[in-house]
């Protein structure tokens, strides 16, 4: 597939934007502030940190280094057991590249297992501020994959989430979500998500769908807090927990592939 022109140490899988290249959506020119294609042996330290190994959730998983990496061109972020314990892999752009509004782009491939979700989202250290509803800081999952709710019925739903999460994640904590259901053939395939964020609305669209997947306009912003404002940086994890059923170990180890990230800036 064409990719942006680049400047690449294919060694360290260091990749560096083309600030000249533009693209048109929604009758809107962007210009790239971000490109990693993953390319090499390495995480590229410029772009990505891994996550620190804390735990995660109520299952008693960890994140942990070991379960992020490269692999064939692409990121691999895999979920496991390991002597007893569900482990998974995280990574985010914290302190590295940060951005408001914008549109971010993601390619990638999931294997469905139950008890974990994968998550492509983006992150503010003010998430914890309390009042102003989420135009302070908030946490944007731009979606979950979430092979099996068990809330749902039959325990057989499976879907994208996207979320808003704001006022800190204690007795204040808020959040408002959307869902969108997809079925089994959804998996071990490559799609492609556009997430567009501006300062009035949230709009997230699989592969070539012309109809947003999530689209907060629906509602309106203050169902979601108001549009958040601050900086945020991405992050790309897999974690087990209650909300993803009961873990399937048959399905062990289970993984997430993301061939490319991209990020625009509206100019």
């Amino acid at each position: 597939m064409n990719k942006p022109q680049i400047n690449e140490d294919a060694q360290n899988g260091h990749t560096h934007a083309n600030p000249k290249e533009t693209i048109s959506f929604n009758g809107k020119n962007y210009s790239q502030t971000f490109f990693d294609d993953f390319n090499g042996t390495n995480l590229n330290s410029k772009n990505w940190e891994r996550c620190p190994e804390w735990q995660r959730q109520d299952a008693g998983g960890y994140w942990k280094n070991s379960c992020s990496f490269l692999e064939d061109g692409n990121l691999v972020i895999e979920a496991k057991i390991d002597n007893g314990t569900p482990i998974s892999g995280a990574i985010r752009s914290k302190g590295k590249f940060e951005q408001t509004h914008g549109l971010y782009k993601i390619r990638f491939k999931a294997e469905k297992a139950s008890g974990l979700w994968y998550a492509f989202w983006l992150m503010s250290d003010k998430v914890s501020n309390i009042g102003n509803g989420a135009k302070d800081g908030g946490e944007i999952d731009i979606f979950e994959i979430l092979p099996n709710d068990p809330w749902q019925t039959a325990g057989k739903k499976t879907y994208l989430n996207s979320a808003v999460h704001w006022d800190g994640y204690g007795s204040s904590h808020k959040s408002h979500g959307s869902q969108f259901f997809i079925q089994d053939d959804f998996y071990n395939q490559w799609h492609e998500v556009t997430f567009e964020w501006t300062p009035e609305y949230y709009k997230a669209y699989l592969d070539n769908n012309e109809k947003p997947f999530w689209d907060s306009t629906k509602e309106g912003a203050a169902a979601w807090g108001g549009i958040v404002e601050s900086k945020n940086y991405m992050k790309i994890t897999a974690e087990f927990g209650k909300w993803g059923g009961p873990i399937d170990k048959t399905a062990l180890p289970a993984r997430l592939y993301v061939d490319w990230v991209k990020v625009y800036k509206a100019e």
